[in-house]
């Protein structure tokens, strides 16, 4: 069969599906734009290969349809890239070819549309598994909340301002990348060759992982990027803010909005948690909480619009350097999923990998670590400080607080290269 024909059979459900979503935010849009995105025929969307074309095709056509431009005639929504996988593995040979997908909304303030707001998200995710992935299971890693659940975002908002877009002084740049999985590539590509300059470019808001609110806790980071982030969550009504949110200031972390915050940017990153299917076969669309996604979703487009509405540009704040956060590389690998919406001293475990070393060892979830070997824990800073000085096979005395009481649960610690 000519290859044309295999590509129109393996894209077709896709684009019959691109018609059903309204210019509001709703579970029925989630639900509709999430059966794509994390459908066989995207195959796991990974980067340098088919699924992540097609994933990229269905964003530029839903770009289109929506109504967003792009930033003049003479370019498309696309901008491409290459990147080296050759450190990670040494048999990719030939360079990565990675792919951003960029729509631009133009705001109506004269002399202020020619500044915008980025949201993005991350669409590429495993493939079949492989090095990234924490399961050995060849099958397609499917990331409905990594990150199908952001690049679904995207694309709600960016319909929804289109219906909007008189309530906008300033322009939007809707952003969708590849290569996050492999370092963050898609974004650092952005930065180095930018559409509008950064003196233009008021923030950058990101979403990744917004699939799984859990006991209504919402993670809001980048806080401490500009003092301006304070005020306007304090000017959104309570009623618009059905969560338990977590501020936190920092503007680094292990998704996109670091590139921009590396760039002297103020940020914002949405994120509702890791959990035990984090880079995982079974990160799958059935366990989404697709009503707290759109509540999200209405909340992230309140902060878009006062963003993009205040009078002068918001300054940008460095955040101060915690010298207790180091960035450590480790070896180890113990299974227990870290709370990331905990607030009090120790490390929460939200959840255990079954047939971990944690599981093995009888760690529970809810079980917060005090001390990990000879280390005392207060953060989850300390926590993977601990894990860069151990070994696989080393055997340490973990100290938990479990409910009311204090244990001490032996664990043996296994590899993290096993796990890959």
């Amino acid at each position: 069969m000519p290859r044309y024909i295999i590509l129109f059979l393996l894209l077709s459900p896709i684009f019959s599906l691109a018609q059903k979503t309204t210019n509001e935010i709703t579970v029925g849009d989630l639900k509709a734009r999430l059966n794509i995105l994390t459908s066989d025929s995207l195959a796991g969307r990974r980067t340098g290969e088919i699924g992540m074309e097609k994933t990229a095709n269905y964003i530029a056509k839903e770009f289109k349809r929506i109504g967003l431009d792009v930033i003049d005639p003479s370019q498309t929504f696309y901008q491409r890239y290459e990147f080296s996988e050759h450190q990670f593995d040494s048999t990719k040979i030939s360079p990565t070819k990675g792919v951003n997908v960029i729509g631009f909304l133009r705001g109506n303030d004269k002399s202020l549309s020619h500044e915008v707001v980025i949201i993005g998200a991350h669409f590429d995710h495993l493939g079949m598994g492989g090095r990234n992935a924490l399961d050995t299971v060849k099958a397609f890693h499917r990331g409905a909340d990594d990150n199908a659940s952001g690049t679904a975002g995207v694309l709600e908002l960016a319909e929804y301002f289109v219906k909007h877009r008189n309530e906008l002084n300033r322009s939007l740049l809707f952003m969708t990348f590849s290569g996050e999985e492999e370092g963050l590539f898609g974004s650092q590509q952005y930065v180095k060759s930018p559409l509008f300059s950064f003196d233009h470019t008021q923030a950058m808001i990101n979403m990744d992982m917004i699939g799984r609110l859990k006991d209504s806790i919402l993670i809001i980071e980048g806080m401490g990027t500009s003092p301006a982030w304070d005020s306007i969550f304090r000017s959104i009504s309570s009623a618009k803010k059905p969560f338990v949110i977590r501020y936190k200031q920092d503007g680094e972390g292990p998704s996109d909005h670091a590139s921009f915050y590396r760039k002297h940017l103020p940020v914002l990153f949405f994120f509702t948690g890791l959990h035990k299917d984090y880079h995982r076969a079974s990160d799958t669309k059935d366990k989404l909480d697709y009503n707290g996604e759109a509540n999200i979703l209405k909340l992230v487009s309140e902060v878009i619009k006062q963003t993009a509405n205040t009078l002068s540009k918001i300054p940008f704040t460095i955040v101060p350097i915690d010298t207790t956060k180091k960035s450590t590389s480790f070896k180890v690998y113990v299974g227990g999923v870290p709370d990331y919406g905990y607030d009090g001293e120790g490390l929460k475990i939200s959840d255990v990998t079954p047939g971990s070393p944690a599981a093995k060892a009888g760690l529970l979830a809810e079980d917060i670590i005090v001390k990990f070997g000879e280390l005392q824990i207060k953060n989850i800073y300390d926590y993977t400080n601990a894990l860069s000085s151990l070994h696989p096979g080393d055997k340490i005395i973990a100290l938990i607080k479990r409910g009311k009481n204090t244990i001490e649960i032996p664990i043996e610690l296994g590899s993290r290269a096993g796990m890959h």
